[in-house]
This record gives structure tokens, sequence and C-alpha cells, in this order.
């Protein structure tokens, strides 16, 4: 390992297949990258088996209680103290399967592109196949993660679907962490991801950091491996389970962003109308029953 390779962040737990399977594509690129794991409490023997296949792999135990943001956060800190001339910073999830030339597909883009501004450059994923997709189709596949952009002035968190695979770079307004590049100049103005999510919305939340600090966000051509979408069924909002349950599954991070968080998310990003955005969140979070049952309305 060397400082000036690229740093790839990732977090797993108990999905131990998974996060092998990833590394070993990961290893399978022709680029040389140093790689920082948290493990959050597998208990399913991830970290033994990382470090048995693939020693390189710096692996650090989280608390058990981090989730995505929590344990990419962890992750981070610690590549920037052991890596600190590290160039650029690669977020990538457990559960990708990269194609072969991915990463350095990724890194020829980002080569095109003008640094001086750069701040993040997204990677389109495919759903496996014969998972169901809902989203944009790619061949056989249909896009899974990717870049999103801004559909309206007045309320930016408006989004529109996944952007379709393209020859030619995009600009975009929301990034995705399954695969994306950062470059050391952004993280050193803007920092890492904030400590005021969780679990999800922390990709967003960066994103949108680097755009109000003047960086622009790109997704690159083509697409970059598979990576299954989260499913609705079995969800919060999937009628066919338990309300009881479904009530629950509001409290869990990985399940529903917290309602705290989400106020946050809307107070910072959600544009002249964040306090009407809220209203919804406040439901939520003062009467969740009802909240549901509004929710189920509008399916």
């Amino acid at each position: 390992m060397t400082a000036r390779q690229p740093v790839v962040l990732l977090c797993c737990f108990n999905r131990k297949a998974k996060t092998l399977a990833c590394l070993q594509s990961l290893y399978a690129q022709q680029v040389k990258v140093s790689v920082v794991l948290v493990d959050d409490g597998s208990t399913d023997g991830t970290s033994m088996a990382v470090q048995a296949q693939f020693p390189q792999v710096i692996v650090i135990q989280g608390s058990g209680a981090l989730y995505w943001n929590g344990a990419m956060r962890l992750a981070w800190q610690q590549a920037l103290a052991m890596f600190p001339q590290a160039p650029a910073f690669i977020w990538l999830n457990d559960d990708v399967q990269l194609d072969a030339d991915a990463l350095p597909r990724l890194l020829a883009t980002v080569e095109a592109l003008p640094a001086a501004n750069l701040g993040a450059v997204t990677a389109a994923m495919r759903e496996p196949k014969g998972h169901q997709g809902h989203q944009l189709d790619v061949g056989d596949n249909a896009l899974s993660y990717g870049g999103r952009r801004s559909m309206s002035r007045w309320f930016p968190l408006r989004m529109s679907g996944l952007l379709a695979v393209s020859n030619e770079v995009q600009s975009c307004d929301f990034i995705h962490g399954n695969l994306c590049y950062i470059p050391a100049s952004a993280v050193k103005d803007v920092g890492i991801l904030s400590e005021h999510f969780t679990h999800a919305m922390g990709d967003y939340d960066y994103g949108l950091r680097l755009k109000r600090a003047g960086f622009q966000l790109y997704q690159a051509p083509g697409s970059y491996g598979e990576c299954a979408s989260n499913s609705d069924q079995g969800g919060v909002l999937d009628a066919a389970v338990p309300f009881k349950t479904r009530l629950a599954m509001l409290k869990q991070p990985n399940r529903w962003p917290p309602a705290a968080e989400w106020r946050y998310f809307v107070s910072q990003h959600g544009g002249p109308f964040s306090l009407l955005l809220q209203l919804p969140v406040l439901l939520r979070q003062y009467c969740p029953a009802l909240f549901l049952w509004w929710r189920a309305r509008q399916l």
C-alpha cells in the first residue's frame, strides 16, 4: 500500500459471502488501491474470512450500532489518519459486484473532468439478473442506483428517477454511495459524512453539501456493476406486513430514516418551503399510526 493510492471505504454486517465477493471483484481491477473496511459487529465470521483471504484489507471493528453512515464515517476517519496523502476516497457498498473494468473506467472519467471544482463522480449500478428491478432498463438489466437530479427550484428535494445510462458524463444533484469517487480536495473543504445521520440520507446529504460549497457532481458514462436495490416488499409501507410490525419498523434506522434525522435533512436542503416539508415528519414522529394510514392512502 502507498500513500498516493485511492482509498476504498466499505462497511459490512453479517453478509460474509457478499462482502468476500465484493472484495474479490475489487482486487480483480487493474488499479492499485488501499482498502479500509469497518465490520460493525458481524457474528458470521466476516472479519476472519476477510483477513484470511485479503490480508491487505485494514479491518476495523465497529460498535455494532453504527449502520451505514456511522460505519462509513469511522472508515473515513481511519483512512484520513492512516493515509493523509491519499488523492481520493471511493465509497463502495459490500453488496456490489464490480464489472472487470469498473475502476479503470471510473478513474479515466475522473481524469477527463476539470479538477478545480470536482466534488464527486457516482457510478450507475444494475439490478442483478433475475432481480425484480423497477428502474431504467440497460439491456437485460434495470438500473438500481446512480445519480439523480433535482426537479424543482422551489422544492429542491423533489428528485428525478435514476439518470439513464449514457456514453457521456452527466451532471447530477444527488449521489448514491454504492460506488462513488470523491477527491481529497473536496474532502479538505467539506469534510466527511455528517454525524447527523445513522444509516440512510448520508450520501444524499454529502452530495448536496458538496454542491453548496461550489463543487460539481457527475454520473460517469455507462454502468459499473451489479447491486440489488432495496425492495419495498416486507417494508414499512407493505400492507401485507402486520400494522404493529410496521410501526416498530419506523424506529429502525435501516428501515426508515429516524424522524429527527429527516427533519434535519429537510431543514438543510429543503429550500424555501423546508418548514412545510417537515409537517409529514412531525406527523410520523408524534402520530406514527396516523402517518402510516396517510401514506397508505397516497400509494
